[in-house]
């Protein structure tokens, strides 16, 4: 049974905790920019479907997300650091309402309350909805439609259909068909281990997955229109070649027990106390033979837990944000584990993970990040108020991922560049790599104009600016 108190509990909870926090720090590692600026390009050229950045590149993922920052961003004046990472907050508040209200229809509500604050709390959620990157979006997406073609599967509202369609089809602009096949996948499962029969389950789901696609197919063949060969090329590479370990480039590439030691690290500070409870109750807990007589909703997460860990164990390119998806379900679980502690206990575990959270990412990452960010950087060069364009080089760039500048690129408006024997113009280079650069070109002059005064976040390199020209 759904209480309002708890939706508003939740909300105020979950909204306290992240929004105010957002534009505190400052983009400091390459991924967070890399997005932002894309969302910044469709702003200054008008392109929504596939618009170009540093220096000629189109965007590694559908553009929802993109969308997302960029109409936030027209609301507030510009895209900066508190409306890039805004849609992922805001997803991750959503999937935390969300997690409530599905299990709590289903079981006791305060069950719910705490499987849906545990969601929240844990390390991996809590570190995706203060990012600008796609992966809070996209477990939405999945985990919304799971829990909206399970219930439909229980309940058989059509609306309930309809909505997974939708869910499928926006986590699908978001990242990928990963999107659209993952609910799927755990939905005909869980309807097969209901008794549901093969045919029918198959024929439904075939049908949400073709209905799925619409949407995105609408932007796929925009896209291919002005993106032509170059962007199939990418759309295969990062949907195809990623899950068969075929890319051209080398992409978090890990062994297969990786994940079992970052689920468990991305699901602290309660993995230890669900540990503690499952040895303490492991005599009474459901042997694998008698799952079929569990409660649809715990049969659904760990149809949704086991499937989809599994999913992503087979590709070789593995990172921690790729399980996201798993956590929803999992917090449920944990809860069911933790629910006969004292209401006083758990409330002030609660309390004190949610307070430290808030101090880490309000006070402490700030003041330990800020200062490695490139945007001091980019705001010594804006000063400098330069006439000539300016590019840039870097010398181990992989020609498959494309390394720039990225946050110095963000922070100066998407105006840098990259080298192609310009006559002149401004260059911004690393140390290490400007002696070999200059050497190889000495049809041009160099002339030092700017040193940073730390290390670049995205190259590890001091960086350098030379006034060019030929000679």
């Amino acid at each position: 049974m759904i209480v309002k108190r708890h939706l508003y509990l939740l909300l105020l909870v979950a909204s306290l905790a992240t929004l105010p926090w957002l534009g505190l720090t400052r983009f400091n590692t390459k991924g967070e920019p890399r997005e932002a600026v894309v969302s910044l390009s469709m702003l200054q050229q008008g392109n929504w479907v596939l618009p170009t950045n540093d220096g000629g590149e189109i965007a590694y993922k559908p553009p929802f997300f993109h969308w997302a920052i960029a109409c936030a961003s027209l609301l507030t004046g510009g895209v900066s650091e508190w409306t890039a990472r805004l849609p992922s907050a805001l997803a991750a508040i959503c999937l935390t309402l969300w997690t409530y209200v599905f299990f709590a229809r289903r079981r006791d509500s305060e069950t719910a309350l705490l499987a849906s604050l545990l969601f929240l709390s844990t390390f991996e959620v809590f570190r995706a909805a203060f990012a600008c990157r796609v992966d809070m979006m996209l477990t939405l997406g999945i985990c919304g439609a799971v829990f909206s073609l399970a219930a439909w599967a229980e309940e058989g509202k059509g609306w309930r259909f309809a909505l997974g369609v939708l869910m499928m089809s926006l986590g699908t602009l978001a990242k990928g068909p990963v999107a659209i096949l993952l609910p799927c996948l755990v939905t005909g499962v869980y309807m097969l281990l209901r008794g549901r029969g093969f045919l029918k389950t198959l024929g439904w789901l075939f049908l949400a997955a073709a209905l799925a696609l619409v949407l995105p197919a609408l932007w796929y063949a925009a896209a291919y229109r002005q993106g032509g060969e170059a962007f199939c090329r990418l759309v295969w590479e990062e949907n195809v070649g990623r899950f068969l370990g075929k890319m051209s480039y080398r992409s978090h590439e890990n062994g297969l027990w990786y994940y079992f030691a970052l689920l468990p690290a991305g699901f602290l500070p309660w993995t230890l106390p669900a540990l503690f409870e499952l040895w303490r109750k492991r005599r009474s807990l459901p042997s694998p033979r008698s799952w079929l007589r569990l409660s649809p909703e715990t049969l659904l997460s760990l149809v949704a837990l086991a499937l989809i860990f599994a999913f992503y164990c087979v590709p070789k390119s593995k990172r921690s944000v790729y399980l996201l998806p798993v956590y929803p379900f999992a917090s449920w679980l944990v809860a069911a584990l933790l629910r006969e502690w004292p209401r006083r206990v758990r409330r002030l575990m609660l309390g004190v993970v949610y307070s430290l959270w808030v101090v880490a990412f309000a006070v402490v990452l700030p003041l330990l990040l800020n200062r490695r960010s490139d945007k001091d950087i980019a705001e010594d060069i804006g000063r400098m108020s330069l006439d000539k364009p300016l590019v840039s080089y870097i010398k181990d760039s992989d020609p498959g991922d494309p390394m720039h500048f990225f946050t110095v690129n963000f922070y100066l408006g998407d105006t840098v560049g990259n080298w192609d024997n310009q006559p002149e113009g401004y260059l911004l280079i690393g140390e290490r790599d400007a002696e070999s650069f200059i050497a190889e070109h000495r049809r041009w002059s160099f002339r030092l104009q700017y040193t940073s005064p730390h290390r670049s976040c995205d190259t590890r390199q001091t960086l350098r600016l030379y006034l060019f020209y030929l000679r």
